[in-house]
Parts: structure tokens; sequence; C-alpha cells
């Protein structure tokens, strides 16, 4: 909509326009004399000024316009290029995510069959440390199958739907897995901890227990859910007395960022590594 002003202006110009013609004709046709001539001339010449200056502010009018709808269309166009190179970004962002986990399925065939799933959402308590994946019942998924990412341990199945699957994280303190310390073999159990969210805690621990920063923590195979030689993290602090002592383990896993996991369907029997565990 033009502003009330914009049109007065437009008016007064209009007016000075038609003033200009009547007295350019006017003048032209008048043939009163010199002296009639002489005495408007300088009138003539303002009107003719006002004239030019009235044509030019009409048409930075018309290029205004024409400005404003161009810089609308190309503003228009930035968005839906912004649009389209975040979405080609995503696809290629997304395309390394696949060959990487291609490569970590194709390099873990001979201990692990995998099946690959997509994490579609947390459960509403996810204070519990519940993900919901895109594969159930109908995917050959059962209850306590063991979930895994390229980076380590993740958790494990805790409720199967026809095309759901709920896995209880490793973070969860009902989730407890037999651990070892890689470089000494000292066994112990990994829990969720309670003190500081996003970090285990390996109990258990024999009292003599020598512990360092930057061990690795692999999964034990005791229990029977867990196969062993899973990454699991590494110790961040020892803390606690001789009697009490426990172990905060940074995991692997970046759970904040988990999209896509792989649940271990089957376990080949094959020999362990010498050193106890390869990793994933």
């Amino acid at each position: 909509m033009m502003s009330l002003s914009l049109r007065k202006k437009l008016g007064i110009l209009l007016g000075i326009a038609v003033l200009c013609l009547a007295l350019a004709r006017y003048t032209a046709d008048f043939s009163g004399g010199v002296f009639l001539n002489e005495l408007l001339a300088p009138l003539q010449g303002t009107v003719m000024q006002i004239w030019h200056r009235a044509e030019a502010a009409f048409e930075y009018v018309g290029q205004a316009k024409k400005i404003s709808e161009e810089n609308a269309a190309l503003r228009q166009r930035v968005r839906e290029l912004t649009w389209e190179n975040n979405r080609l970004k995503e696809y290629v962002y997304e395309n390394q995510r696949l060959l990487q986990l291609l490569d970590f399925k194709e390099r873990q065939a001979e201990r692990f069959t995998l099946l690959g799933a997509r994490v579609i959402s947390r459960a509403p308590h996810s204070q519990s440390g519940i993900l919901v994946v895109d594969r159930g019942g109908r995917d050959g998924v059962t209850m306590n199958m063991v979930a895994v990412s390229d980076a380590g341990l993740v958790g494990q199945v805790v409720a199967v739907g026809e095309s759901t699957s709920k896995v209880l994280l490793i973070l969860d303190r009902e989730c407890a897995a037999g651990a070892i310390v890689q470089e000494t073999r000292t066994p112990g159990v990994i829990e969720g901890s309670r003190e500081s969210p996003g970090l285990l805690r390996m109990v258990d621990l024999p009292y003599d227990a020598q512990l360092e920063v930057g061990q690795v923590v692999v999964t034990s195979g005791m229990g029977g859910i867990f196969p062993g030689g899973i990454p699991i993290g590494e110790i961040e602090k020892v803390e606690g007395s001789a009697l009490d002592k426990y172990a905060v383990v940074r995991p692997y896993v970046d759970f904040n960022r988990l999209e896509k996991v792989f649940l271990i369907t089957e376990v080949h029997n094959v020999p362990e590594p010498a050193d106890g565990a390869d990793g994933l």
C-alpha cells in the first residue's frame, strides 16, 4: 500500500507537471511581443527546471519500484539456493557416515552378524537412558540383543515390537556389563555413573587393582549377554579407598550424537586375539 505522504508528494508533482505543460504551451503560442516574452522568460526557465526535476522524480520512483521487485526476487532465490545447498551437504555427510558404517560392518563380519538400525527417538522417560530404533521382531530382533556402534558398546535390547525396539544404554545403572582393563586384565563391572551423567563407573575391582588414567576398558564376556572384547571407554580417574576403589570411565560412544547403531544378531565362534580384545 502506498503511504499517505508519498501520495501527497506524487499529487504535488502531478500538479507541477500540469502547470509546466500549460505554461509551456501558452508561451509557445503567445505572440504578445518581446516585452512579454522577456517578462515570462525567468518564470518559464524556473518552470522548466521544476519540470525536469519532476520528470527525474517520476523516473526515480519507477526505478525504485523495479529495484525493490528485483531485490525481492533475488532474496527468494538466495533462500532457495541455501535450502538446496544444505540438502546437498546433508547427503554428503550421510554418504560419508554410511561408508564408515559399511566399512565397520565388513571388518566385524568374522566376529559378528550385524543388523543396522536407525535411532528414531528417545523414550519419553529419557532419564532412564533408553533409545528407540527402527528394527523389531519382523527384522529378527530379540530381547537382550547387544547394540554397538563403530565406536564401541551402546547397550542392550530390553523391549521388542513389530517394527521398533527399545535399547537400554550402558549409561543406565540397570545395564551393567562385565568388563576388563585391556592392559592389565583387571576384571570389574561397568555401570552408569549417578554422580556424573554421561560417564561410567568400573566397580567390583580386586583390592589390589592397579589402575591408571588412559587405560582401555572392554567387555569381558562374563554374564552371558555382552560378548567379550567390545570397547567401552578409557579410565579418566580412579577414586575411592583400597576397599571401595572404582574407576571413572569415559565411554567411546558419543550418546548425544548417536544416530545409527548395529544389533548383534549372531556371535561367531572365532578365537579371541592373544591380548584378549582387538576391539571393534
